[in-house]
């Protein structure tokens, strides 16, 4: 029991890492799915993302030292199934005509241990035809291969960090693990009735998607510029390397200029409003009355922003690290030039907050351009 409050422990304390991690890729799922992330949703997907790691942690903590490891000379692999009956009835003492020796069967290791690995898959089974509706049978092929990849984790000896297992591959847990997910998948209208009511989530989804919240935008934005943006420019600058055209490939015009031109600017342009983050969260440039947005305002929309407004909030952050950092730098000029900057990121700052206290949608490049975002998602 110690050992599993122990793994516990150390779920909690990297839980907030992991999520923090995940929540662009979960945004993500979420906005493309259903158009909004509400708090009962949330509460719900990062439960079932506490559960699957303490799950793995059960599966391969604690972690010996390499060196004992190394030494081991027990099985690596157990393939006979159903070896598990035999244990039980061989190790834990149970006789069917001798009750006393019932309750003491049910305390020993050959018991427990089984029944562990029945339920240490029981909520996923619950989780997947709850949250994702899946079928009977999509549910037992989704335990047996989490089954497997815990399985394979352990035979691999965590990835071949260690020379050998230092846990047993067992067919039999493949089975149980299967029965869990099983087991779950039947029990999933009994437990759901303590959780938010799945068709309410939807519904509640629904309408807020057609509403374009910031967190939306934020997402979508992250994926073009926090992702798209920078894969581009890696791209273009090893391409320009393996051409023997280094200076080049460390310019502007690669790191910035051309990947902006291609993923923020070029793209919406031609798909009518759409980047590839905005597609993934289901949401596109258009007029402020929702009708489709002319090549023109979608180029002035995207150009405030990619080669206005970032470059001065990033000149900003630059100008200001460095009369911050090195004294030499600390001229009337570089002084002159941080108060401009300083200027207009003020004005940024305002017209966020003000958008957002205010509840309006759009910034002062969407009031430029004469632009909005749209909620694309059609349920």
């Amino acid at each position: 029991m110690s050992l599993y409050i122990g793994t516990v422990k150390t779920a909690i304390l990297i839980f907030p890492f992991l999520a923090l991690i995940l929540s662009l890729p979960v945004l993500a799922f979420e906005y493309h799915h259903y158009g909004s992330m509400t708090i009962k949703r949330a509460i719900v997907l990062f439960a079932f993302v506490f559960y699957l790691l303490n799950a793995y942690f059960m599966v391969i903590l604690p972690l010996p030292d390499p060196a004992v490891v190394a030494k081991l000379t027990t099985e690596k692999m157990q393939l006979i199934p159903f070896n598990v009956v035999r244990v039980f009835f061989v190790d834990s003492g149970f006789s069917l005509v001798h009750p006393h020796t019932w309750v003491q069967a049910l305390r020993s290791f050959a018991f427990l241990q089984p029944a562990f690995n029945l339920l240490l898959t029981l909520p996923f089974g619950f989780f997947v035809r709850y949250y994702f509706r899946a079928s009977m049978k999509h549910t037992i092929i989704a335990s047996f291969c989490l089954s497997l990849f815990f399985e394979l984790t352990q035979l691999s000896g965590l990835y071949f960090i260690y020379p050998r297992p230092y846990r047993l591959f067992d067919v039999d847990d493949l089975m149980l693990n299967t029965l869990g997910g099983l087991t779950g998948y039947y029990l999933t209208p009994i437990i759901a009735k303590i959780l938010p009511n799945r068709d309410r989530m939807d519904q509640t989804s629904s309408q807020r998607a057609l509403s374009v919240s910031w967190l939306r935008r934020f997402v979508a934005w992250m994926i073009d510029y926090g992702l798209v943006v920078n894969l581009l420019s890696f791209l273009l600058a090893l391409g320009f390397k393996l051409i023997h055209l280094n200076s080049f490939a460390t310019s502007p015009v690669v790191n910035y200029i051309l990947p902006i031109l291609i993923a923020v600017v070029g793209l919406p342009v031609l798909t009518n409003g759409t980047t590839i983050g905005k597609a993934i969260v289901r949401i596109k440039i258009a007029n402020p009355n929702g009708t489709p947005a002319t090549k023109m305002r979608i180029l002035e929309r995207q150009a405030f922003l990619y080669f206005f407004t970032l470059p001065i909030w990033n000149g900003w952050f630059n100008q200001a690290n460095r009369l911050l950092t090195n004294e030499a730098l600390r001229t009337e000029r570089n002084y002159i030039i941080f108060a401009l900057l300083s200027l207009f990121t003020v004005y940024f700052v305002f017209d966020l907050l003000a958008t957002t206290i205010t509840r309006r949608d759009l910034l002062f490049y969407d009031h430029l351009a004469h632009t909005k975002n749209i909620n694309t998602l059609i349920k």
